[in-house]
């Protein structure tokens, strides 16, 4: 892809005049953000900020726009807090992503799609997405005029929140639809008295490998389900594995602020505070369904979480027979 810069204006330049973009030279490449930041260790080895920052100072206008720093970063400012020069990194990297965008360059994150023909035009998905990706537009769908949903691929991180909130399951991504999640839903054949939990996990909450490894260590009785964010999860999930005799559910979230999709706790903290004043209302015990906060040090937390829930269940089939 070639580009004609008539003008003098360094890349540099532009990203500075961008807003959020203002701190480039701020930057002296500690690294701290790195180390900070899950994507490196989870999802793309060479994401790197100070790197892609260092391209735009040297003018390496197209390997900028191709590094996926530019692409994958989800602007939860993790690092925010532990930067020594109180620099949103986010902000400048979202300023190289909308030039890579204006010249063209199109994001290789995995997307929502959106059946035009199921959604009803009602916004939820606008009102609940973290990067501004849906929007309501007006086109003629089976010979009428009606309003639906459309996506910036552009702006979409993939993080399902919208697939969840979506009453009609008109938006969907690979992994993460309403029944490829449910489908994971089992009931586990085990012996009498010995509890079964559903557990949903969210991808960006477990920093150590120990942890992720934990999960694959427990019994059958202890059925693990991996999210991109717990804002994807529906209550209505919980229900389904309730109601196919599953004793509990564990859902395992991001702390307030260190969410990877920016609201996503916020967000399902919100749904299962809705579920547990259904199950309020309807006399049943909410302690089966419960939602946890595990921040990004806090090591080892997911096994106390777990056992302690198991613990719980135990009682409560005690309680029953």
């Amino acid at each position: 892809m070639s580009h004609n810069h008539a003008s003098s204006e360094t890349f540099a330049d532009q990203v500075r005049a961008i807003p959020g973009g203002e701190h480039l030279e701020m930057c002296y490449s500690c690294g701290t953000c790195v180390s900070k930041c899950m994507i490196q260790q989870k999802f793309e080895p060479e994401y790197n900020p100070r790197r892609l920052l260092r391209m735009v100072l040297m003018n390496m206008r197209e390997e900028a726009f191709k590094d996926p720093t530019t692409w994958f970063c989800s602007a939860c400012d993790l690092c925010y807090p532990a930067c020594p020069q109180e620099i949103h990194i986010s902000g400048v990297i979202g300023a190289v992503k909308q030039l890579a965008v204006e010249a063209g360059y199109e994001s290789p994150v995995e997307t929502v799609t959106v059946d035009e023909a199921a959604c009803s035009g009602c916004g939820l998905c606008v009102a609940v997405c973290p990067y501004e990706a849906p929007s309501l537009v007006e086109k003629e769908i089976d010979g009428k005029m009606d309003w639906v949903s459309t996506v910036d691929a552009n702006r979409c991180m993939g993080c399902g929140i919208c697939v969840a909130a979506c009453p009609l399951a008109a938006i969907s991504r690979p992994g993460v639809g309403n029944q490829e999640v449910v489908d994971q839903i089992e009931v586990p054949e085990i012996a009498d008295g010995v509890p079964s939990l559903l557990t949903f996990v969210c991808d960006w909450c477990l920093r150590a490998d120990a942890d992720v490894s934990l999960l694959e260590s427990y019994p059958p009785n202890v059925r693990i389900i991996h999210i991109p964010c717990t804002g994807r999860i529906d209550p209505e999930m919980a229900l389904i594995a309730l109601n196919s005799g599953i004793d509990g559910v564990l859902v395992c979230g991001c702390k307030p602020g260190e969410c990877h999709y920016k609201r996503g706790t916020y967000v399902s903290s919100c749904k299962i505070g809705l579920l547990g004043r259904m199950f309020d209302q309807m006399h049943l015990d909410n302690g089966r369904v419960r939602f946890v906060q595990i921040g990004t040090q806090d090591r080892g937390r997911i096994r106390t979480e777990v056992d302690m829930m198991l613990e719980s269940l135990a009682a409560w089939k005690e309680a029953q027979s």
